[in-house]
């Protein structure tokens, strides 16, 4: 995503080196240098974030930052001054300053403030995006794919949904199977037919036969007239077995009938259903592991495990932990009827930073529950469960190493080192939660 910036600055030197920075973090921009050209841009042709000089010819900063702001409440707008009093900075942020930069700057913190705007931004986008989307739609939206992990498994999934070949997805529980299933049939010459999908471990033993085969009148007490099952009623279209590895051995020997001869039997019948149906079949366990221990047909893994596709763990895939929270709190929000449009920065990096034992379905269930108890436009930190919160700071009883006459660059060295810990040794992992390039966290740990 690409966003406009205004510079205003009036020092021709200090405006070519933001708009060098700002080109460098993947900017439009635009550089004026009087207070009234920004604000005829301003109301011109708006931008998605305003950096100006607070001593500019009139306007001044402040006065462009309330006319920003007046123009789009939500603008992002960052003050360059080398003059800023206490006065300024207080009457700044209280009319809704982004950030305050002081002359001489370092480049590099400008470029994290670059980046910390950018991600706001296209986290605001991408809400614009989805809401729109939402509210076109009925049905569930593609899968997220903004990690390398996800786009490796939609491709595998492109792959194969023009093919009349059976699907075994594997992967832990929560980590989307039935989405990746829904979109493969979609995907597939069979997206008019319909979509039915069987949870094996949630059918009591005794009924799943009956729930895939269906049965014929009389075929036992309390049959008092011919059902279909869910194979049968699947007819031209396709049918998901989500958690195939809790199946008995007699469901499976049937099973592996019916894919050999694409033929079935009702409970109680005598007379072979032809059927047209695509299986895509889901374990949560490894079921080549499964064969070998005995506790599932060999000729029948071999028969459904064509095409493996394994879905990756949250955990695998962290670039779409925000793109998948927004999604379910635009979701949530819309059928609680609740008035919620965001994320603050500290909530997503508690998000991003947790592990996801549960994978992208403790998510749903979090971003549900955040959703509920905010109180405003956005979920803050506070709104999350304990144990995401603790694991995304440092713990209120850990002792502060640090004597309270320490230097920044000594506070800013144990900082690093501490997020280099949690991250078990990680310098790429530990330098995209600080925020900072990998090769500045090297530089600061050298030096």
């Amino acid at each position: 995503m690409k966003f406009d910036i205004l510079i205003a600055e009036d020092d021709p030197d200090m405006a070519d080196l933001l708009e060098e920075l700002a080109s460098e973090a993947g900017f439009r921009v635009t550089v004026l240098y009087t207070g009234s050209e920004a604000r005829q841009r301003l109301h011109r042709d708006l931008p998605d974030v305003l950096f100006t000089d607070l001593r500019l010819p009139q306007p001044d900063g402040l006065q462009l930052l309330n006319e920003a702001r007046g123009l789009n409440p939500g603008m992002p707008v960052v003050m360059i001054t080398g003059y800023a009093t206490v006065q300024d900075a207080v009457e700044g942020f209280r009319n809704g300053l982004f950030d305050l930069i002081t002359k001489p700057f370092d480049t590099e913190q400008v470029r994290g403030l670059l980046e910390r705007v950018r991600n706001l931004l296209t986290h605001e986008r991408r809400i614009e995006q989805l809401d729109a989307r939402l509210a076109q739609l009925d049905e569930e939206p593609a899968p997220i794919i903004e990690s390398r992990a996800a786009q490796r498994m939609l491709e595998l999934a492109e792959q194969v949904a023009q093919l009349e070949l059976p699907v075994l997805l594997s992967g832990e529980t929560g980590t989307g199977k039935g989405v990746l299933a829904r979109w493969i049939h979609d995907a597939s010459p069979r997206c008019e037919g319909p979509y039915l999908a069987l949870n094996c471990a949630a059918v009591p033993e005794t009924l799943i036969e009956n729930e895939l085969f269906g049965h014929e009148k009389g075929a036992f007490t309390g049959a008092t007239s011919r059902k279909r099952g869910l194979l049968e009623l699947a007819d031209g279209g396709t049918l998901l077995l989500d958690e195939i590895n809790s199946t008995r051995p007699e469901v499976q020997a049937r099973l592996l009938q019916f894919v050999q001869e694409r033929t079935l039997l009702r409970v109680g019948g005598e007379r072979p259903v032809d059927v047209d149906v695509r299986l895509v079949v889901a374990a949560n366990e490894d079921l080549a592991k499964l064969v070998e221990e005995g506790r599932f047909r060999r000729d029948l893994f071999y028969r459904l495990n064509v095409y493996p596709i394994e879905l990756p763990p949250l955990r695998e895939r962290r670039e779409d932990i925000a793109p998948l929270a927004e999604r379910f709190m635009l979701r949530y929000a819309r059928e609680l009827a609740r008035d919620v449009r965001g994320f603050s920065a500290g909530t997503l990096d508690a998000l991003q930073g947790y592990d996801w034992p549960g994978n992208v379905r403790e998510l749903e269930n979090i971003v549900q529950r955040a959703v509920v108890l905010a109180n405003g436009e956005h979920i803050e930190r506070h709104h999350l469960p304990r144990e995401l919160i603790a694991g995304s700071s440092a713990s209120p009883s850990e002792p502060w190493p640090i004597p309270p006459d320490a230097t920044l660059l000594e506070v800013e060295r144990y900082w690093m080192e501490h997020m280099l810990r949690r991250c078990q040794g990680n310098k790429t992992e530990a330098a995209r939660r600080l925020r900072i390039d990998p090769s500045t966290l090297h530089r600061r740990l050298r030096d």
